[in-house]
């Protein structure tokens, strides 16, 4: 079983980037930390050189205040399209076409 298994079930993280990628740190000993996010596909058990292209520009790395930000940014893009998809399905239920 991997540490990732003991996960709450959560859909995007910030978490601090595994040493293995890049040391884990800018020059000077600057922690980095990365944006995982499942429904975009990302695992959080693979590197960051296992993913796409796409996937590692979601994770960043970004210093603490960077990556708060784009963590709640790129949550906030989720929140927002999910709203966006139960509005769209709500509104097709109604209209006289709609199942």
């Amino acid at each position: 079983m991997t540490d990732h298994e003991h996960d709450l079930d959560w859909s995007v993280e910030l978490r601090r980037q595994p040493a293995s990628c890049s040391a884990g740190h800018l020059d000077g000993g600057i922690p980095m930390f990365e944006v995982i996010c499942r429904p975009c596909g990302d695992d959080p058990g693979l590197d960051y050189h296992e993913v796409s292209s796409w996937l590692r520009w979601i994770r960043g790395p970004y210093p603490l205040a960077a990556g708060i930000t784009a963590f709640l940014e790129h949550d906030e893009y989720h929140y927002r399209a999910e709203e966006t998809d139960q509005m769209f399905h709500a509104q097709w239920r109604n209209h006289p076409r709609g199942d």
